[in-house]
């Protein structure tokens, strides 16, 4: 039987699978209003969104969840890193979220990963989660 409420499952099956803690960040892209990570951090981590809808972003805000108001690149990656640390688990919900360049979301996202991270793409629509495991040996650093 499918559950009521499909982003508690998602948020629960994510704190499994990566045995997240309450030190832990997970960075969403793409999190609109923040329930998701609202429910993500009512399991223990701390969360992170990034939304680029400033109004959207906002009433995440409001509502207690901390959101970045921009798109999500190299300098928004390195922001989040800088002030809140770097991230366990970077994720979207929706590949529309991250723009015409997966590539270029990848690499940011790889940059703003704790050693050990994982970049995680939920599709929704053939209820998979896919998993990259950057090689941080590979991360070329940024110029300043």
């Amino acid at each position: 039987m499918a559950s009521v409420h499909p982003l508690a499952d998602l948020a629960a099956e994510l704190v499994r699978r990566y045995a997240l803690m309450a030190a832990d960040m997970v960075v969403e892209v793409g999190s609109g209003d923040g329930q998701f990570l609202r429910t993500v951090r009512a399991l223990g981590p701390r969360a992170v969104g990034v939304e680029p809808d400033v109004k959207t972003a906002n009433r995440a805000w409001v509502a207690g969840t901390d959101t970045v108001a921009a798109f999500f690149g190299p300098g928004v990656a390195d922001y989040i890193r800088s002030r809140y640390g770097p991230a366990r688990v970077v994720m979207t919900r929706s590949v529309r979220a991250v723009g015409d360049d997966l590539s270029a979301f990848l690499t940011a996202a790889a940059h703003c990963l704790a050693p050990g991270g994982v970049i995680a793409v939920h599709a929704g629509g053939i209820n998979a989660l896919v998993e990259l495991r950057p090689d941080p040996s590979r991360i070329q650093p940024r110029a300043a």
